[in-house]
């Protein structure tokens, strides 16, 4: 093939250049990364990425789980190039403060890291591509269309979801890359490509890792360098699983798909576990031209904690739900632990350890909260993204008052929409004794949906204004009247609207609580 693409040096991750560089910085830049400009997007490889980390502001990755597949490699990647995979936890933070004084990543170390094993970071060929399994090229059966790659084209029967391309038209090389991590994060359970191996013919996959569920990751809103090492975990959140902690790329040996291995330390964690197998086919010129998809493993991934999403004492982890906003789950990250009628949630372990960072750097971090609302199975109904403001500063262990007035005035907004759904179904059931009780949760679900997109304006409200009590009682009545006004047709319909009006007049059984001043 004459143009071995490889990720560490063609560019094929989209990343925001900071705003405001200096002139020198300006002029690193252009050596760096030639043709980038001041708060404008460039593309990159791995490698100019890291070596360019402190002039970029964030990665600018338009689809979600991609862009949390990405962070997962590069924390992955940061862990051994910020010398961050001392297993000591006083060492470890003396070297993480280390390195953020610093302020950017080693050029000597980044150049050890990728160049002793090129053949590791080529997209297409050679015996060991980037993330992938060269075995299916015998295993795999017979190659698909490059659009299989691609998520979001047609596939099969299966209705259109954003991307009108037809399925024979190529993928070209840094959009290839961008769907291998999606499919090894997120892709489906049920049936794909058929796998040959040791005697074992299948063509079911299991659900990869990452699928359904929403990740949350540490961020600094101008510096990716920052955003970077703080998004590698510390020691005490390490698995400490029998054998040799490495990353793919970084392993001399194939994974053996028929015996999964759980993780044996972080860079296993954060970009070892895949449920599917994926081989790309390429042509001269760059593109994908076809792809191979299949099992990587016969049994369920063996349990671990992924660093980056809320866990459930029962259930797994909190899973993605385009209708419920990013800040309904903020106390879960401020807190260690949110206790909860059903389950007790356990915040993203990457949070653990940022309170012991200097007050000035924790009052600039904000959490980056990536989602896709999916099924186990082939259901993908939408990805969604979120960035809060710099909350960060409000961990419990370093602002304990503040993370308990946050969630207290997280539970006064769910009191008051339980309230709300309380008072539309007694106001329904009163004026339509007879209807379908579907169309009872149609109605109430609707004004639901109204009240939360507005309590999400009174929730900042009130923790950037903490003098100003949250007005999630006049706006739960303002939802019921707009709603309910539909029922007052009838005699019986407005004693019933008006009977259950009068509940929302009275206090929840969740008040907010004592509040003190959390900015």
């Amino acid at each position: 093939m004459s143009h071995p693409f490889r990720v560490d040096r063609d560019p094929c991750v989209p990343v925001r250049v900071r705003a405001g560089l200096t002139a020198d910085e300006a002029e690193e830049l252009a050596g760096l990364v030639p043709g980038a400009t001041d708060g404008a997007t460039a593309m990159v490889g791995l490698r100019s990425l890291l070596t360019a980390a402190h002039l970029l502001a964030d990665l600018d990755v338009l689809e979600p789980p991609i862009e949390a597949m990405w962070r997962r490699v590069l924390a992955a990647i940061t862990l051994r190039v910020g010398g961050l995979d001392t297993p000591h936890g006083e060492t470890w933070l003396d070297i993480r403060e280390d390195l953020l004084e610093y302020g950017r990543f080693d050029t000597a170390r980044i150049a050890d890291y990728f160049d002793p094993a090129p053949e590791r970071w080529r997209l297409y060929g050679g015996p060991r591509p980037f993330l992938q399994d060269p075995r299916l090229a015998d295993e795999g059966g017979d190659v698909a269309s490059p659009g299989r790659l691609v998520m979001t084209r047609a596939s099969g029967a299966n209705a259109l979801w954003t991307d009108p391309t037809p399925q024979d038209v190529p993928v070209g090389a840094k959009d290839a890359v961008a769907w291998l991590l999606a499919w090894i994060g997120y892709g489906p359970s049920g049936t794909a490509g058929t796998r040959s191996r040791a005697g074992r013919s299948s063509h079911i996959v299991k659900a990869g890792p990452h699928r359904a569920v929403i990740s949350y990751f540490p961020h600094h809103p101008d510096s990716l360098f920052t955003t970077l090492v703080l998004s590698v975990p510390a020691p005490s959140t390490w698995p400490t699983n029998p054998g040799i902690d490495l990353a793919p790329w970084e392993n001399e040996n194939l994974p053996d798909p028929l015996t999964s291995q759980p993780p044996a330390g972080p860079a296993s964690l954060l970009a070892g576990r895949a449920a599917h197998a994926v081989l790309l086919n390429g042509d001269d010129t760059g593109r994908t031209v076809g792809c191979r998809i299949t099992w990587g493993t016969t049994t369920d991934l063996p349990p671990a904690t992924d660093p980056y999403v809320i866990e459930r004492d029962t259930g797994g982890p909190l899973r993605a739900s385009r209708s419920r906003a990013v800040w309904r789950d903020l106390d879960a990250l401020l807190l260690h632990q949110r206790p909860g009628d059903k389950n007790t949630l356990r915040r993203p372990t990457v949070f653990d350890h940022l309170a012991e960072l200097d007050p000035d750097l924790l009052a600039h971090l904000g959490v980056r909260a990536l989602g896709w609302d999916q099924e186990r199975r082939d259901l993908d109904r939408a990805w969604y993204s979120a960035t809060t403001p710099p909350v960060l500063r409000h961990l419990a262990e370093a602002d304990p008052d503040s993370a308990a007035a946050i969630a207290a005035t997280h539970r006064s907004a769910e009191a008051w929409a339980w309230q709300l759904r309380r008072a539309l179904s007694a106001a329904w059931r009163g004026a339509n004794p007879l209807r379908h009780k579907d169309e009872q949760h149609g109605f109430v679900d609707q004004s639901a949906a109204r009240y939360w997109e507005r309590a999400e304006t009174e929730f900042w409200t009130a923790i950037t204004n903490p003098d100003t009590p949250p007005a999630f009682q006049p706006l739960a009545i303002a939802c019921f009247d707009i709603n309910a006004s539909a029922l007052k047709s009838t005699a019986r319909g407005r004693r019933a609207t008006a009977e259950a009006r009068a509940q929302l007049t009275r206090s929840p059984r969740q008040t907010a609580g004592p509040r003190r001043p959390a900015a």
